[in-house]
């Protein structure tokens, strides 16, 4: 569980990085640096990025503590964790090449993610 916390870790700065990667050629790299700086010109690719930052952090605020607890309760949700791993790991790709503009399939993939931390956490009150 650890190693997978270590994992989820460098993909949440590996997705604070795409935001500024895919717009480097329309926005200088000094307007990331400080927060007042112009980032209007981002592509359309980066402000999914943004979108889907945003949503990784927010469920990563519930996905690390139920993780650091499995650890040190000795509750097995290694399982579970590296489902919701790929979930949003597809998640991400789903913004990337723009699948959340067809209705009805953002849900699809995310609301599994939700479900698996729901079982996360049941795990733990019940283990």
């Amino acid at each position: 569980m650890v190693n997978l916390i270590i994992c989820v870790t460098f993909f949440y700065a590996l997705h604070l990085f795409l935001r500024m990667s895919f717009s480097l050629h329309k926005v200088p790299y000094v307007e990331f640096t400080y927060k007042g700086g112009d980032d209007s010109g981002l592509t359309d690719l980066s402000k999914r990025m943004m979108v889907a930052t945003e949503n990784l952090r927010q469920s990563m605020l519930i996905f690390i503590p139920f993780a650091m607890m499995s650890v040190v309760s000795n509750v097995d949700n290694l399982f579970l964790g590296k489902i919701w791993f790929g979930l949003r790991i597809v998640y991400l790709f789903g913004h990337i090449i723009d699948l959340y503009r067809f209705p009805h399939i953002r849900p699809i993939i995310w609301l599994p993610s939700i479900v698996v931390l729901v079982m996360m956490g049941l795990n733990l009150y019940t283990g």
